[in-house]
Order: C-alpha cells, then sequence, then structure tokens
C-alpha cells in the first residue's frame, strides 16, 4: 500500500514539473518556440544603447522548438539550449545554457562577446502584449528585442 502511495505522489511530481517546462504538454507550444528576435536595445548600469538597424541585423535569437538556441552573435554564431515557463501577464522565468559561438574578431562597436557572455546569467523575460517585444533580464544588464 505504500508503495502504491509512493508510485503515484512521483507520478504527480513528474507531472507538475512538466507543466513548468517549455515543452510542456503536446499540441500546446511556447509563444517564443520559432521566433527570431533582433537586438534593439541594451541597458547596463541606467544607461541606455539603442543599436542601428545594422547591429540589429547582425545580433539575434533563434529560439527553436525543442529548446534550441541559435544566435548571430555580430560576426560569430553561438548556440545553447533554452527553457522557460510559460508567461503569465507577459512575463515568465527563463534559462539558458552556456553559448557555445564562434570566435572571430568583429569590428567595433560590437555584442556579441557581451551576449553569449550575458544570456546564461538570463533570470526572466517579459514579451509585449502585441507580442512584437521581448525583454530578458540578465545578472548584470537588461536586453530588448523585436520581432524580426
Amino acid at each position: 500500500m505504500k508503495r502504491t502511495n509512493l508510485a503515484k505522489a512521483a507520478v504527480l511530481g513528474i507531472s507538475a514539473l512538466s507543466l513548468v517546462s517549455c515543452e510542456s504538454l503536446p499540441g500546446i507550444s511556447h509563444p517564443l518556440d520559432g521566433t527570431t528576435w533582433r537586438l534593439v536595445d541594451v541597458e547596463t548600469s541606467g544607461t541606455s544603447t539603442r543599436l542601428n538597424p545594422e547591429l540589429q541585423a547582425r545580433h539575434t535569437l533563434n529560439f527553436q522548438r525543442g529548446g534550441k538556441l541559435v544566435m548571430q552573435l555580430d560576426c560569430n554564431r553561438g548556440s545553447a539550449d533554452w527553457n522557460a515557463s510559460m508567461p503569465e501577464t507577459y512575463n515568465g522565468v527563463m534559462t539558458i545554457s552556456q553559448v557555445a559561438a564562434t570566435r572571430a574578431l568583429c569590428p567595433r562597436p560590437t555584442f556579441g562577446e557581451d551576449l553569449a557572455a550575458d544570456l546564461p546569467t538570463a533570470t526572466n523575460y517579459t514579451l509585449t502584449p502585441d507580442g512584437r517585444g521581448l525583454v530578458i533580464r540578465a545578472r548584470r544588464v537588461v536586453y530588448a528585442f523585436d520581432k524580426f
């Protein structure tokens, strides 16, 4: 009898964990699945830097289904794994693994190296109500993206 209760508790626990995963239920996709975003603004220590259109196009994130993140980091390419909770009132929790990236020296100004270093410290994200904007908050920086 105790084994039956323990098995039921294990199944319930696994079910609850699957609900918070970005790959939670078949047929229900995460709003970031399959989307591509370009970096438009970087905020550090209260200072905001707006990227011009050329720099925006060279700094992109592609959230692929299944938890893979593919990045254009200026003149470099990168990849990582991502996971995010479903947003509640447009906000959610996000984790991004360490970024594997090429290491070419890009002409200045560039935000690629910083983006690759900061994304693994991401803690949460916000989607704009119209779904066209994404803000990722990391340990020391806030990155704003527009849908590409």
